[in-house]
């Protein structure tokens, strides 16, 4: 058999659903892939964010092989007043995103979430297990992710403004 395939999944719902990811994601206030319910410019110094988007590499197809090292990045830097940030979280503590679960509005520009870390370009691990690829759906950690907007944005809210793609890699052995 030898390696697997793998493909960038979304969860949603109360009971996760999970569906491709890899036609992008749009950043917003709702449980969805491409959510169209923007993320507040703060009206004053500050920074709001996103809902949370829970993403999972997931075995589509079955492989012989182990996957490990799960990372992130993102291909280029966010506008000025923009921010995206992640933090691995087991498949189990799956949490619906929901206003309950978005982080916390801070009085900051340019704040960062407590328990997640700015995302860069550079890869980095947000999950090194090595888990087996031979059962499909969500292999080792998701990266949960949200957006950033503090009050020195200068575009206009909605789904127009750009964000860079994020990348989910890793290692197959």
């Amino acid at each position: 058999m030898g390696a697997c395939v793998a493909q960038a999944q979304i969860g949603t719902g109360s009971s996760v659903t999970w569906a491709n990811a890899e036609t992008g994601a749009k950043f917003s206030r709702e449980d969805s892939l491409a959510g169209t319910t923007p993320v507040p410019i703060p009206t004053a110094t500050g920074t709001n964010f996103s809902w949370i988007k829970n993403f999972v590499l997931a075995v589509t197809t079955l492989g012989t092989t182990n996957i490990s090292n799960r990372r992130i990045s993102m291909s280029g830097a966010a506008a000025s007043g923009l921010q995206l940030f992640w933090k691995g979280v087991a498949v189990a503590s799956y949490v619906q995103a929901a206003s309950g679960s978005m982080p916390t509005a801070s009085g900051t520009n340019g704040a960062t979430p407590a328990g997640y870390t700015l995302m860069t370009t550079s890869l980095v691990v947000y999950d090194s297990a090595s888990v087996s690829s031979g059962s499909t759906g969500p292999n080792g950690m998701m990266a949960v992710c949200c957006l950033g907007v503090d009050f020195t944005f200068a575009g206009g809210p909605g789904s127009a403004t750009a964000l860079p793609s994020i990348s989910l890699t890793y290692d197959e052995a």
